[in-house]
């Protein structure tokens, strides 16, 4: 079955219109009336599988209630793991039971993760949240991230109210109960709605008159700050200018010369900024910080002992990567890792990672066969290939070789 992606999240809405109408600018509703829309995704059977298959860290499982704060004692034992049977007694006392960035225990979460991250480019993450009837989580408040509420099961009526903070920068996240004013709308989300909130629009949920079950998929968007911020540190690392002390005793005792020196170091930055190195540094930290997909791991192994020539390899849509080229080898970033190459490899590694389908004898360059299937070996183990599905290459061989 085809992956749920960020389309179908945004469905009827798409990417374009998103970008241009709603993004950091308006909330987004989408009443679907179609319940199971977002069971693919996530069901309350994954939850009861989860906790009858693993003893979660508090930090990442936890009971939440606006109406007091619940010590880690209650639902947690000395070791800090989770014991399921207190938490669901929290939860029959009204409180809400948080997954927090949970995407990577579940491969639907992580590919609508992936998908969202290479349409968005920026790190996703996912929290769940199961909520007893009129359960409520927090008061009035933002965030310093985009979130995308997906209703699972139940329904949980959200109040938006106009922004507090215009495009909070992360560390500008509201931490205190704020008041009730500057309303701007409600929304009463049910199974398969979808609600997209910016960030630094304050927000109240409750959960209906039942249980509920929704999942929120969030964001902290890379800003001009973050660029500037990058640009400023290779300034400052190549200009020696910027680095000098300010002259003695200039701190409370200020002269026109200070203001000089400071106009005259703001022009300098003006000229030396590249923006170019700048966006090399964020890609690289949002490349390299993106973790390896679900995969069967034992099956992959089996497969890369296996492979020949005639082998057909598919590149992975959902893997971010890298390339650095350098005089005598080549780096491979991604998947959380780094692996280097010959510089010889270059031309069949940047096929191997870039042609939808192919045969391993078809990669180009210089390497022999038996550095070819080395070099496959390498990307399938590590998840930057996968195998192609068999009886769809036979089709696609079928279809291209009738007249």
């Amino acid at each position: 079955m085809r992956m749920f992606e960020v389309e179908d999240m945004l469905r009827p809405v798409g990417m374009a219109e998103f970008g241009r109408t709603y993004f950091e600018r308006a909330p987004l509703f989408v009443a679907r009336g179609e319940p199971a829309y977002h069971e693919r995704l996530f069901s309350l059977r994954e939850l009861d599988k989860f906790h009858s298959c693993c003893r979660p860290p508090y930090a990442k499982v936890f009971a939440i209630d606006s109406r007091r704060k619940i010590a880690t004692e209650e639902f947690a034992d000395a070791s800090g793991e989770v014991d399921s049977l207190r938490l669901f007694d929290l939860f029959e006392q009204g409180a809400t039971i948080v997954y927090r960035e949970i995407e990577n225990h579940f491969p639907a979460l992580a590919a609508l993760c992936r998908s969202a991250e290479k349409r968005f480019n920026s790190p996703f993450t996912a929290n769940v949240y199961w909520a007893p009837a009129g359960g409520q989580c927090f008061p009035i408040h933002f965030d310093a991230k985009d979130v995308f509420a997906l209703q699972v099961s139940g329904s949980k009526r959200w109040r938006v109210y106009c922004p507090y903070v215009e495009l909070p920068l992360r560390y500008q996240h509201c931490h205190e109960k704020m008041p009730d004013e500057g309303f701007l709308a409600e929304f009463d989300l049910r199974a398969g709605d979808l609600l997209y909130c910016p960030r630094g629009f304050p927000h109240l949920v409750t959960a209906a008159n039942e249980p509920s079950l929704h999942i929120s998929l969030s964001t902290f968007p890379y800003t001009w700050a973050d660029v500037l911020n990058r640009v400023m540190a290779d300034v400052f690392d190549r200009n020696p200018s910027f680095r000098a002390s300010l002259p003695p005793g200039s701190l409370l005792n200020r002269g026109d010369e200070l203001h000089r020196t400071f106009a005259d170091l703001v022009n300098r930055f003006a000229e030396a900024a590249r923006l170019e190195p700048a966006l090399d540094v964020i890609a690289r930290e949002f490349v390299a910080g993106r973790p390896p997909c679900n995969v069967n791991a034992r099956e992959v192994a089996q497969q890369a002992n296996a492979l020949s020539l005639d082998s057909w390899i598919e590149s992975n849509p959902e893997t971010f990567y890298s390339l650095v080229r350098e005089r005598e080898e080549i780096q491979l970033v991604g998947l959380r890792k780094e692996i280097r190459f010959d510089a010889s490899a270059f031309q069949s590694l940047n096929f191997a990672l870039q042609t939808a389908r192919y045969q391993i004898r078809q990669l180009p360059g210089e390497l022999e066969n038996e550095a070819k299937l080395d070099l496959l070996r390498t990307l399938l183990l590590n998840g930057f290939v996968r195998m192609a599905a068999g009886a769809k290459v036979a089709n696609e061989i079928a279809e291209a070789a009738s007249p």
